[in-house]
Order: structure tokens, then sequence, then C-alpha cells
């Protein structure tokens, strides 16, 4: 049995009538008179009573024609499934997450996403951040981001710029150094350094590593705490410093600060790159891509003290 033998009858079940069913159907009314005896002897069953001057169903002819429809309305929804999730518009959709970097940009991204694409399912997986470009070639997550410059390790990914800021110091309101208008570099290298991390990886402790040894300042491991929220209140509450750029959740905490570095230069901005596969992109990255670059176009550079620079 194929579906067109299902076309065919619930046709003739609907306009009890051969002539006006091949018209419909753009057949010949022979031809559709055998598909229907066809179909008949396949079943073992008379699906139509006809006579010169009328058609009409059996009883099994009748139960045949719920299932005949059911059956027809479950394969236009399959044809429908594929042809939108051809188009990026129906799947599911694994982003690594950026943690609070995407506190800025990603809510945005997901209810506009969300909007055009109401039949994606979007999947935030947790995935280091060092680990991210590497998941995203082995097509472990669709989509990730990754801190810093153009690096080896993104070769063979296309990037966007999500986040471009400068690095300020985060502490706690009460501590010494809060009271100085800008700190050095130099100075941080003896404090205690707290870094956001998981159980088996910080990218931001890396991160804090590089800037310093970019620097010529030798700094002891940074202290990796695992969950944002815990992060906030270690540094509110003097157990340490750390850098990163001005965040709006800094705000949520009265005993928490920011400071600008004295230095600058482009070792001092955190960038955070959106990565995805080279080559033909899949239509559902696409289309989120276009989604984000829609929402968040690649940031101004800003000065230390967080001004926009002219362009």
């Amino acid at each position: 049995m194929e579906l067109r033998h299902l076309r065919y009858f619930v046709a003739v079940a609907e306009e009890l009538n051969f002539r006006r069913a091949a018209e419909r159907l753009h057949l010949s009314t022979p031809t559709l008179s055998q598909q229907i005896k066809d179909l008949e002897d396949l079943l073992g069953a008379r699906l139509l009573e006809r006579d010169t001057t009328r058609v009409r169903l059996t009883g099994p002819g009748e139960v045949f024609l719920t299932e005949a429809r059911l059956v027809l309305e479950q394969a236009r929804r399959a044809e429908t499934a594929v042809k939108e999730a051809a188009q990026g518009r129906r799947g599911t959709l694994r982003i690594g997450n950026a943690g609070p970097l995407s506190h800025g940009f990603m809510p945005a991204c997901l209810q506009a996403f969300g909007r055009r694409f109401p039949e994606v399912d979007v999947e935030l997986v947790e995935v280091d951040l060092n680990a991210q470009p590497a998941a995203v070639a082995a097509g472990t997550i669709h989509l990730g981001f990754t801190l810093g410059r153009d690096e080896p390790a993104l070769a063979g990914l296309q990037q966007h710029l999500v986040v471009s800021a400068p690095l300020r110091v985060v502490l706690a309101a009460a501590h010494p150094l809060a009271g100085r208008r800008r700190i050095a570099l130099a100075e941080l290298a003896e404090q205690r350094l707290l870094a956001i991390g998981g159980p088996k990886a910080s990218s931001h402790g890396e991160f804090l590593r590089r800037v310093f040894a970019g620097r010529g300042l030798a700094i002891a491991a940074p202290a990796v705490v695992n969950g944002y929220e815990a992060f906030l209140a270690m540094v509110a509450s003097g157990q340490g410093v750390t850098l990163l750029p001005k965040m709006p959740s800094f705000a949520t905490l009265e005993s928490l600060t920011t400071r600008p570095l004295k230095e600058s230069g482009p070792d001092l901005m955190l960038e955070a790159r959106a990565i995805w596969p080279a080559g033909r992109t899949p239509p559902m990255v696409a289309n989120f891509v276009g989604v984000m670059r829609a929402v968040r176009p690649v940031p101004a550079a800003e000065d230390p003290a967080g001004r926009p620079k002219p362009r």
C-alpha cells in the first residue's frame, strides 16, 4: 500500500463521485477506478459500494477513511518537519554556556531567536570556555564561545566578536586598594587572585595567568571558585580580587566595587567571540548567528575608563 492509494481513496470518499474525484486528482476516471479496486484487493475488503447512480462507503470503508486521513495528516506533518529542519526552523541547537560573560547579550539573543524560531529547542551546555573550540569542532556543541584573540585553536572556525571591554579590578568596597583611583597590575600581583571556574578547569584562571605573564609579572595560581554567585560573594567579602570587565551584576552587591587599571593596551581588553564551524554553516546555526549579529553587533572598543572610543 502506498500513500497515493490513501489519497485516491479519500478523494473518492469525500466526493462520492469517481468523475469529480478523478478531476480533483488529475487522473482519468478508469485509472482511479482501477487504483481503488487494487486497494480493495490489497486490503481484502470492499470499501465502496457503487452503481450507475451513486457511490457510498461501506462499514469497512468508513473505518478506513478515518485511518487514511490520520496517516495522510501524519505524512504531511512529517514532510513539514523535514522541510523546517532543513531550513533550521526545527530541531535542537546546542550552545556552549559562556557563563557570566553571556549575561550582557545571551538573554536578548535567546528571546529574539525564540520569537523567530519557536520550534527550535535551545540547550545551553556546560563546557569550559577553553574546551569549547574542540567541542565545536567535534560537533558536541553547535556554537560556542572563547576568550582572547585569534589563536591556533580557532583555526577552521568562524568567529563573531560579542564582548570587547577593558579589564577592571573587581574587589571588595572595604579592600585597602579600593581607595585608589587606579590600580597597577604589579599591586594586584601581590594580592590573592580569584577566578571563576569548575571542578576541572578555569578558563578565567588561564586568562589571568596570561595577562600577568604578558606583563612580566609572576603570580600565585588563582584560587578557583565554582559558580558565579559564590565567586562574587568571595570577592565582595574580601577573600581576594580579580580582573573582569564591568558587569551589570556587580551593581547588585553594595560591598563590591571596581577600579580601572593604571596600565592600558590590547592585552588588557577582554574579548569573547562566538565560534562555529567554518565552511557550510548548518541552517540552524546560521539562523542563530544572524539573530546574534542583529542583537549584538561587533562591540565598539572602549577606553580603560569604560567609555566607547570614537570610530
